[in-house]
């Protein structure tokens, strides 16, 4: 069983673990799947992202939040952070929340290795269009309440998805992230746990 989202917390080699601030650098080396990121109103120091995109495999979560101040800014950020990875060859993992199509339209105009959409509640054509462009989505627990579940269950899963928590490691985290694949299990009749773990293994 894989967490495709999670954030630091008890150790464990069964999860993709994520900060949203460069200042949880140090939280990470414990992690065989880390990933280090910087979101609107934490700390950003491209200097220590483009350190880490060198030698690490995953850069995130970073993104935007239509919460936060400043747009502009966040979006210079976005697209500065997307040259690095660009450069180095990273998987993204993103957050996103607001303004989709300027979102959309700055991540499928570098050329990345791999980005993963993470606690993704948008709509069924936005889920085919990331798919379309390389792209995964992981969704939470959360994600059983929005139209795009719903139109899930309707249609059928058309390209493959991961699943995640978005809590920090630990055993309440194991617990929620099993009772989310089993019910998903239940609802589309295929083994989710699995799938999970082997569509994100071979997207790697």
């Amino acid at each position: 069983m894989f967490n495709c989202h999670a954030h630091p917390g008890l150790y464990t080699k069964n999860a993709l673990v994520c900060t949203a601030s460069v200042d949880e650098i140090s939280r990470l080396s414990q992690f065989p799947y880390r990933s280090l990121g910087s979101l609107p109103g934490f700390n950003t120091d491209l200097s220590i992202i483009e350190k880490w995109a060198e030698k690490e495999t995953f850069i995130g979560e970073i993104g935007v939040d239509k919460r936060f101040e400043n747009k502009e800014r966040q979006f210079s950020i976005l697209s500065d952070i997307l040259s690095i990875a660009e450069e180095y060859n990273n998987i993204v993992t993103f957050h996103q929340v607001g303004w989709t199509d300027e979102f959309l339209n700055t991540v499928f105009s570098f050329h990345l290795r791999g980005f993963i959409v993470h606690g993704f509640t948008g709509s069924y054509e936005i889920y085919n269009e990331i798919s379309k462009h390389g792209g995964l989505v992981s969704l939470s627990p959360r994600a059983e309440k929005t139209k795009l579940f719903s139109t899930l269950k309707e249609r059928g899963i058309t390209y493959p998805f991961l699943t995640e928590t978005d809590t920090e490691t630990g055993i309440k985290e194991r617990e929620i992230l099993k009772s989310w694949n089993n019910k998903l299990s239940l609802i589309f009749n295929r083994d989710i746990e699995k799938e999970v773990e082997d569509t994100f293994f071979s997207y790697i």
